[in-house]
């Protein structure tokens, strides 16, 4: 079982996103970050996408290194950030299986379910593993999941689906209550002459309970660990669908 790379996805993925405040992303994740450490100059965004926080993060003067398995989610976010020329690196890669040699790290991000798309626990152990040891000490490492409760009330088991100028889209969720998985089968039409041609995506992702997340960080090494709910500095409740984490190597 593995996810797609955004092959398809990534012709509407903004036009998805397009309601998303990433300014207001940005800001809360730079509030965390300043409140266990210095202001950073460098930043690792892992699952980077077609650049829409990377861009956020340019604006503000930061350097940034986007790492992503989507050489078509690249190519977008590439022509994004062409103005910032060597102040941003933008790699393919998965972040499961990582190989850069670079120490002393300020920050490390990851937004918008990157991580609910590590499916086995094993391997998001080994990526805070592999990141502990090259975040220089005091730095700090903030991402954000999508929720259990999101994950099986909100989406899943519901078709969604929408349609623009020469493009539609059919989105079918399926929620396994016993593995905490769901299944995101993708349907997407594009306008061809006086048809269309349907492109399939599926994807997965996982829910991670807080005290697992938690859990996980400790034994990799990090500190001052602490979960936030829905873009606010509040404690996550039962009813919580984004879950910020914030920690300190």
């Amino acid at each position: 079982m593995q996810n797609n790379s955004y092959e398809f996805l990534s012709r509407i993925y903004d036009d998805l996103m397009e309601q998303v405040d990433h300014a207001h992303w940005t800001d809360f994740v730079m509030t965390l970050i300043r409140s266990k450490g210095d202001e950073p100059k460098n930043i690792l965004e892992l699952g980077c996408g077609t650049g829409n926080i990377t861009r956020e993060l340019l604006d503000r003067g930061y350097e940034v290194v986007g790492i992503d398995i989507s050489e078509e989610m690249l190519e977008l976010a590439e022509e994004k950030t062409l103005e910032f020329g060597d102040k941003v690196i933008l790699i393919t890669q998965d972040i499961t299986a990582l190989d850069f040699e670079v120490y002393e790290i300020d920050t490390v991000i990851a937004c918008n379910d990157t991580f609910n798309y590590i499916l086995e626990e094993r391997q998001l152990q080994s990526l805070f593993d592999y990141l502990y040891p090259r975040i220089k000490r005091g730095g700090q490492f903030v991402f954000d999941i999508s929720s259990e409760y999101k994950l099986r009330n909100i989406l899943g088991n519901h078709t969604y689906g929408e349609s623009f100028e020469d493009m539609a889209f059919l989105w079918e969720n399926f929620y396994d209550e016993q593995s905490g998985l769901i299944q995101m089968e993708i349907n997407i039409f594009t306008r061809d002459g006086n048809g269309y041609v349907r492109d399939i995506e599926t994807h997965y992702q996982r829910s991670y309970s807080i005290e697992k997340i938690t859990e996980m960080l400790q034994k990799s090494g990090f500190r001052e660990i602490e979960a936030f709910a829905d873009f606010e500095r509040k404690e996550p409740n039962e009813a919580s669908e984004r879950i910020f984490f914030s920690c300190v190597k």
